[in-house]
Order: C-alpha cells, then structure tokens, then sequence
C-alpha cells in the first residue's frame, strides 16, 4: 500500500502512471473508497472517485481537488492483498474488502507495521466485468509469490495462473463484458509510452518469504 502513487493527466482525466510491462486493464467510475491505520486526523480515509486495475494493483484515485489531508489516490500492490472478499449486503451497495500490508519500512506479514483494513463500493452498476479480472489477477500475484518462495525470479507483472495463461493484454482483450458494469475496459493503453515510469515495481530480495515490498 502506498499513499499518493504517480499520477499523469490524461484528456483531464487524472491516471496512474504505469510502470515499465504493466499493463492498465479498466477503470470504474463510480466508487467510493475508505482506508484505515493512516496518519490523518481521523486515522482513516474516505473518498469518492475512480478504480483503476492492472495486472499489479488497485490504484484508487479521488474526484476533484486533494482535500486538507494531502491524498489524492492510494495504490493496492495485488500481492499485498489479504482476507479480500466481495460483498453484497442485503441493504447497501456491493462492495469489496479486504487488508493491504503497508509498503513502509516495517511492512509485510512478518514486519512490525499492521495491515490496512480498507473497503471499496461500486455505488452503480454490476460487477461483472471487474470482477472477473480482479481475480484473475489476484491469481497471477499469488503465483509470483510462490514461485519467489521456491527461489524463482518473482515478478506479478508477467506472473499467470495456471489456469490463465494468457498475458494481461490478452485477458484483457477476452474479458467478459457486463452491460450492467460501467467500467471501462482499455483494449489499447490510455497513457502514452513515453509517460510511463522507468522502473517496474521493485520486490525486496526476500519477496516470498515475507512480502516485505520495497517502497516505489
């Protein structure tokens, strides 16, 4: 987890800069985000805006100007996610949950710092669409972190699941459309080549042991 990931206007439209081979898969309007254990007034944050998911995170990404607390989007890293679970209450809208390891000095399961509790409601629309992706990326980070913990090269940008061997792009392109979900799925990169950052996401050399992920 990290607070206020690099962001690049696109046509007014404020986007994660990708790192090097990731790819963006859709973004979902309509959300309503909230965070935990963070260093604000309240302890927590919540806010209105945009989901975006790639094939190696979540990056959720406020609407209209930063407020007081300085936050404007937070990054969900896929391998440091846990206990995620989708939920459809009887009164209220479905959402996500789930806890996310800081990527703060200390982090990861076998660090001193605890996990964020956060939760992520689609306030229109089905998921259908999202879903599907979000797990089988979800998958593929999971199978990175085994392949580190046999003392393979690690690496959830390229990492698939067994049973989806495709590339991001290629799940991408093949991904079931929901006419009820509003997202918007991105058949070609909405941010330029020359935009993106110059590194891809960098594990710690004990990535898999104790998912410590280094700070970006």
């Amino acid at each position: 987890m990290a607070a206020n990931p690099a962001l690049v206007n696109v046509q007014g439209v404020m986007t994660p800069a990708p790192f090097q081979g990731e790819t963006l898969a859709l973004r979902r309007e309509g959300v309503e985000f909230l965070v935990d254990g963070l260093r604000t007034e309240s302890g927590k944050w919540q806010a209105k805006g945009a989901l975006w998911l790639s094939d190696v995170r979540m990056v959720f990404v406020a609407a209209g100007p930063v407020g007081r607390d300085g936050l404007q989007a937070f990054d969900i890293p896929l391998a440091y996610v846990s206990h995620d679970k989708f939920n459809q209450p009887v009164f209220g809208c479905n959402h996500l949950s789930g806890k996310v390891w800081p990527a703060a000095e200390g982090g990861g399961p076998a660090g001193t710092l605890p996990p964020h509790d956060y939760k992520i409601w689609f306030t229109n629309g089905g998921v259908g669409t999202l879903l599907p992706l979000y797990y089988r990326f979800i998958r593929a980070a999971a199978v990175a972190l085994q392949q580190a913990s046999r003392g393979q090269p690690a690496s959830p940008t390229t990492a698939s699941a067994p049973s989806a061997p495709q590339m991001p792009s290629s799940l991408v392109a093949t991904a079931i459309v929901d006419p009820s979900d509003p997202s918007k799925i991105f058949l070609t990169q909405p941010v330029d080549e020359s935009r993106r950052l110059p590194s891809t996401p960098v594990y710690a050399s004990n990535y898999g042991t104790d998912e410590k992920y280094e700070p970006m």
